[in-house]
């Protein structure tokens, strides 16, 4: 496999040199024009094709078709009488596929027979006052360093820090990753990454097919009473249809792993599928990356769509991973790059689930019904004598119905109603030998086995009024959550936000609410007496403001501050707080009792600054965040929070060369996270590290940055096309560092790092 990857990236690297190789073919650009936030089709709707100024009208279902269009990347200009104009960027025209475009317009503040023609490159929900971004395909697909990996890109948003290099962690703010909501299609998946944290939303490698997406709700705080039972951000994506007129194939290639992905009618035209696999083979880059352990895995992803009749429409969504890893070797192998011992796991993963949606005269109807199974199997032995240290057993099982209904009572109200019911069956079953913590905390040998039934249910109504032609935007909504498995079982949750559009160009916004989160089902388990714990509850508070310095260039500047109470803290490990959790490998275990008398604060300013691709060829995002994070547990008083990453900073810039050719580039620089350092000496007479306990989180890390480069180059040929890329990691092959721990195979303190230079690419033949 390794000499036939070799091979397909030489192949490649000569076409790079060789040139252009084209056939006189033209393709095609194919969309629907909907309305925001009804979702039914607009008729009418005229499309324009900016570069080329050719137009054509969208017809009854909204559909509109041009043909003959040249390859090349285009913007499309949409406009309808009584709606804002939205221009649609990065529209890519190649011979092997229409290029799809979803166009969702929002009622226009013009109340005139005159059309809206100015053109709108950055567009909000009405519903959402803060913190909430968009990014659609080609902006995810081609942001240098992100290997193709939605979470990979979000990691450079405002106010999101990664954990580490080797992981698709988003620390949202301070919070946890367990505290980060995704759906795909309105339908919950609990985790979209390979070797998944159970407990939490993160991973090392993303299971999400990229080419599946059509675009990304990203919202980092102060989010709807739509959307509860998490803390921190929501990830909202929504896939795209697979191609109803005929079949249509695309074999990739690249580090991650080898697949193909395949889509075509549903029995007939009325309905469509999109199907993919994939396998890993990341044993070619295991040095690099520094693994140690080569993972094994597969994942899947489905969507189908029919339509029933001209209104109402059936999809059904489906993602899966498998999972194998293991740690293998005698103890004098043991190294900085492998502190674990011989391990092993393997995990199962599967969420599938139906979407049915109505459309009547003034909104939708929404029902989904879907169920998220886990398996999760690890093991940990001691090399030398070959005792079990850890194992960990789980499956998780979670059937979730839910349904909602958006009413426009006029143009200037909305209501949205919802509800929903869970029904959850967790195992656990989890050994670990009696021990001391490096705080010196003993821990008692663990040995739980339970099996529990487990039932949520949740309510939420969301109002929005606009005022004054639309400049005027108020948001108000409120949330009930019921859990059955704790003492204290449901919350209200007020929520409330503004939007005031005070000159064309500029708008300012603020938002707060109260959110709750019921305790991970796995803390439960670990100890009869944690159902009285309670439900972790974050007020948020949020203020900014947005200035267009052109259409295709937005800044905006928002400051926060988030408020927690009630995290669980364990009364075996008092020092520690479980909102510092959710990026190890494994489960988020908290074990034997537990406390909800852990809480803390972050704040900051989150800076950004976006440019579209646009006629000038440049694009690019420059995002800054100064924050602060502090906790406090049962012991030690107010710390600095795990996630406590003061300074983050994230520029990229890329420029489109030519219609087929485009460079880009990634820098990143973060304040070190801070840690406890370990006592030399007491650790070397223990011959197990030994924390310094008067300094906990008191040092930090060196200062972490990276540049990444990257090059896209696109060919087209009669019917087919190969989109490319090559990407130098980390160019400067610095030397950050991951964390450090003590080696007791060497009694010395060793270092774990993150990704060295790392040289990666792809390419994928789509006919």
């Amino acid at each position: 496999m390794k000499s036939l990857y070799m091979k397909s990236l030489v192949i490649l690297f000569i076409t790079l040199l060789i040139g252009n190789i084209y056939s006189q073919e033209k393709g095609t650009i194919i969309g629907i024009v909907s309305d925001k936030e009804t979702q039914k089709p607009i008729a009418d709707a005229i499309a324009e094709v900016i570069e080329l100024q050719v137009k054509t009208a969208a017809n009854s279902n909204g559909y509109f078709e041009f043909k003959n269009i040249p390859y090349g990347t285009y913007q499309l200009k949409i406009t309808c009488l009584g709606y804002n104009a939205l221009v649609k960027t990065d529209i890519v025209v190649l011979s092997s596929r229409p290029a799809n475009v979803t166009a969702e317009l929002l009622l226009s503040n013009i109340t005139t027979s005159d059309i809206d023609v100015e053109g709108r490159y950055f567009q909000k929900s009405t519903d959402e006052s803060t913190s909430i971004y968009n990014l659609d395909f080609e902006e995810i697909r081609r942001a240098p360093g992100a290997v193709e990996d939605i979470s990979r890109m979000l990691q450079i948003m405002p106010g999101v820090s990664p954990a580490n290099d080797q992981r698709n962690d988003l620390i949202v703010r301070g919070g946890s990753p367990a505290e980060n909501l995704t759906m795909i299609d309105g339908i919950e998946i609990p985790n979209v990454n390979h070797y998944p944290t159970q407990g939490s939303s993160s991973g090392p490698i993303g299971m999400i097919n990229l080419k599946f997406i059509n675009n990304v709700d990203f919202s980092t705080g102060g989010f709807s009473a739509r959307y509860g039972d998490k803390l921190s951000s929501v990830m909202d994506i929504s896939f795209r249809e697979g191609y109803r007129k005929r079949f249509l194939s695309d074999i990739n290639l690249s580090t991650a792993g080898f697949g193909g992905v395949f889509e075509g009618p549903l029995f007939t035209q009325k309905g469509s599928f999109l199907f993919s696999v994939r396998k890993s083979y990341l044993n070619l880059i295991r040095g690099a990356i520094r693994l140690a352990a080569v993972p094994d895995y597969w994942d899947f992803n489905l969507k189908t769509v029919y339509d029933l009749n001209k209104n109402i429409n059936l999809t059904f969504v489906g993602v899966g991973g498998i999972d194998k890893i293991s740690f293998e070797g005698e103890a004098s192998e043991i190294s900085d790059d492998n502190p674990y011992g011989k391990a092993k796991g393997d995990q199962q993963q599967f969420t599938a689930g139906f979407n049915l949606k109505a459309l009547f005269k003034k909104g939708y109807v929404k029902t989904i019904l879907a169920n998220s199974s886990a398996f999760t199997n690890i093991e940990n032995r001691d090399l030398r004598t070959d005792a079990m240290k850890f194992y960990y057993d789980s499956y998780e099982s979670d059937f979730n119905f839910k349904t909602e209904i958006f009413y426009q009572l006029n143009s200037s109200n909305n209501l949205i109603l919802g509800g929903g019911a869970r029904y959850i069956k967790f195992k656990n079953k989890t050994f670990f030998n009696a021990d001391t913590t490096a705080f010196g905390d003993p821990i008692p040998e663990i040995n739980v086995d339970v099996r529990e039934k487990y039932y949520k249910s949740s309510a939420f109504a969301q109002y929005t009024l606009k005022l004054f032609k639309n400049k005027l935007i108020l948001n108000s909504g409120i949330r009930y959550d019921y859990f059955s498995g704790i003492n204290e079982k449901s919350t209200i949750s007020p929520r409330f936000g503004i939007r005031y559009n005070i000159f064309p160009p500029t708008t300012i916004s603020a938002s707060s609410g109260i959110y709750y989160q019921a305790p991970e089902y796995l803390w439960l388990s670990s100890d009869p007496r944690n159902e009285n714990l309670k439900f972790v509850r974050a007020n948020h508070y949020v203020a900014g403001i947005e200035q267009l310095l052109s259409a295709d260039l937005r800044f905006s500047i928002e400051g926060y501050y988030k408020d927690y109470k009630n995290y669980p803290v364990s009364v075996l490990i008092p020092t520690y707080v479980l909102i510092s959790g959710g990026t190890e490998n494994g489960p988020n275990l908290l074990f034997g009792e537990a406390a909800s008398e852990g809480y803390g604060f972050t704040r900051g300013i989150d800076v950004s600054l976006h440019k579209k691709l646009t006629g000038s060829g440049f694009y690019g995002m420059l995002n800054y965040s100064l924050a602060e994070s502090k906790v406090t547990a049962l012991l030690g008083g107010e710390k600095p929070g795990d996630f406590d990453y003061r300074y983050n900073l994230t520029i990229i810039a890329g420029y489109q060369l030519a219609d087929d050719w485009l460079i880009g580039l990634k820098f990143r620089y973060t304040t070190g996270r801070p840690f406890t350092p370990f006592d030399a000496d007491l650790s070397t007479i223990a011959g197990r590290g030994v924390y310094q306990f008067d300094k906990f989180n008191e040092s930090r890390l060196k200062d972490y940055n990276r540049l990444d480069l990257r090059v896209d180059k696109k060919w087209n040929f009669k019917n087919l096309s190969i989109v490319s890329y090559i990407e130098l990691q980390n160019v400067f092959n610095i030397e950050n560092v991951y964390q450090y721990f003590w080696n007791e195979y060497k009694n010395a303190e060793g270092t774990i790092y993150q990704w060295a230079f790392l040289p990666v690419g792809g390419f994928s033949i789509q006919f």
